[in-house]
């Protein structure tokens, strides 16, 4: 009999690994698919082309002026600019290095998957991270979301792998801290992995936090204080003034409520099973994100609640595998396996749950070469910015002394290059210069009407997304000045359209 047990497991566990590897195969191709087509880079992927080429052009992720982020996103560049290094300075390249986290982010949820539950829970997570839009679409970005997901699951299954330890064990230990630091050096949200992790071990854990335990936890915490003082100045400083918590909310009720009951039906589970850890586990995740992103960061946007995304599918995959236990019979989760019947249940539920999605378009069984930012909430201009940007280089040529006015700096600075552009409205209360790009700050329609009549020819790119151009000047624009050009999408089909207006005075 124990031979044909060790047999049965050693055929699942090989069918689960056979399993796994055409996910991560079919993920990778569902991520790079069309991703040659060079699609034009969005306003916060500019931002990262910007410093990439800042990093090949001179060696390090500054501008001419002296301008730098600092430690924010210090590793995106440097991975983008690897990958720039070996495949050329574009779209393609620049996006790539968030295409491999994305792979990696469906092995690690099912390694963490079938660590905290089993190999059933693990590879239906691992479906889902592999076909759902919203993981495939920020695998496709020059942003570091994806990055976050991927150090988020991989910290955690180190720090819960380190829990179930007797001893301390430095390798798992390491490994989280190395997780929480890449991730913030991605992005300031990385920060949360180390200070939910930190707060999972205190817990558990806290007969090892002996007086050299409790320093080193001091120590590392000022240190990543200091590191980060910026981002986290940024983030106090909004305390009491934002409250995005309703934003969030419906984000994930109207575009992914199964999820959100079935994650909350697996916590459920954990608490009448009495697995008081790992649920604190899913507790303290989003306990500590969600207000984070509600009330510290000055404006919503899905990207912000996306790295705890794999988190929420954990749980509700756990919650669908379990459900046919709790309807039948409770006593046999913990006394047996379940009967047949049981495991039709959930396959049944499985079944509905993907379905709805895929009538949604939350899930897409063959792979396309547009995902929509906006596909779930309408958070950015999608706008062929080539197209604009294009047309202002070829105008600018044939008008060398016409000046350039805009709304965004970075769009300008990535197309057309460093010390181009002139002006750039803004609502500010003193007109200076910014020190991004080094052009004047215009901050009303009066300063904008004596560039105007100081230069004979100019240039003005409006971007209707924008909330923060001065009073009266769209309206201005659009009576006064000679409309050249208005580009509204960047795909053939878009949920929401912000066109891009390209105005000029003095041009023929």
């Amino acid at each position: 009999m124990t031979n044909i047990h060790d047999s049965i497991s050693n055929i699942k566990y090989l069918v689960s690994n056979i399993i796994l590897f055409f996910l991560l195969i079919l993920g990778f191709y569902y991520r790079i698919y069309g991703l040659d087509n060079n699609y034009s880079f969005w306003t916060d992927e500019n931002h990262v082309a910007i410093f990439v080429r800042a990093i090949l052009e001179r060696g390090q992720p500054a501008l001419t002026n002296g301008y730098s982020t600092g430690v924010y996103q210090w590793l995106q560049y440097w991975i983008s600019a690897l990958s720039a290094c070996i495949f050329g300075l574009n779209e393609f390249a620049i996006r790539l290095p968030s295409v491999f986290f994305g792979v990696l982010t469906i092995l690690v949820i099912y390694l963490l998957g079938k660590e905290i539950f089993n190999r059933r829970v693990g590879l239906l997570s691992t479906f889902f991270i592999t076909f759902m839009n919203i993981e495939i679409l920020f695998s496709r970005q020059a942003r570091p979301y994806q990055a976050l997901q991927f150090f988020y699951l991989l910290g955690f299954y180190f720090i819960y792998r380190l829990t179930k330890e007797k001893i301390f064990n430095w390798r798992y230990f390491l490994g989280f801290l190395g997780c929480s630091v890449f991730a913030s050096l991605m992005h300031g949200l990385g920060l949360t992995i180390f200070f939910s992790g930190f707060i999972y071990l205190l817990i558990f854990k806290a007969s090892w936090f002996g007086k050299k335990w409790m320093f080193l936890g001091i120590f590392l915490l000022v240190l990543f204080g200091l590191i980060f003082k910026v981002q986290i100045f940024s983030i106090l400083s909004s305390i009491g003034r934002t409250n995005n918590l309703f934003y969030y909310r419906v984000f994930m009720t109207h575009n992914y409520l199964p999820f959100c009951f079935l994650s909350f039906v697996g916590g459920l589970f954990l608490f009448w099973q009495k697995e008081y850890q790992k649920l604190t586990m899913f507790l303290l995740i989003f306990l500590i994100q969600a207000p984070i992103v509600s009330y510290f960061l000055f404006q919503p946007f899905t990207r912000y609640l996306y790295p705890i995304f794999g988190f929420i599918i954990l749980l509700a995959s756990y919650g669908m595998m379990d459900i046919g236990y709790l309807i039948f019979d409770i006593r046999k989760r913990v006394q047996g396996p379940a009967s047949n019947i049981q495991y039709l249940v959930s396959g049944i539920l499985i079944f509905v749950v993907v379905f709805s999605l895929w009538k949604s378009n939350k899930i897409s069984f063959s792979p396309q070469k547009e995902y929509s930012l906006n596909a779930d909430m309408q958070e950015i201009p999608e706008v062929d910015w080539k197209k604009v940007y294009g047309f202002v280089e070829n105008t600018m040529k044939d008008n060398p002394k016409a000046v350039l006015i805009t709304n965004w700096s970075d769009l300008p600075v990535w197309y057309l290059g460093e010390g181009k552009l002139d002006y750039i409205l803004r609502k500010v209360d003193i007109e200076t210069i910014e020190t991004f790009s080094g052009a004047k700050i215009v901050n009303n329609l009066e300063s904008l009407n004596g560039i105007i009549k100081r230069y004979p020819k100019g240039i003005l790119v409006l971007d209707s997304w924008d909330d923060q151009v001065p009073e009266d000047i769209r309206e201005f624009s659009h009576k006064n000045l000679k409309k050249e050009l208005e580009v509204d999408r960047l795909y053939s089909v878009q949920p929401r359209y912000w066109p891009v207006s390209v105005y000029s005075w003095g041009i023929l």
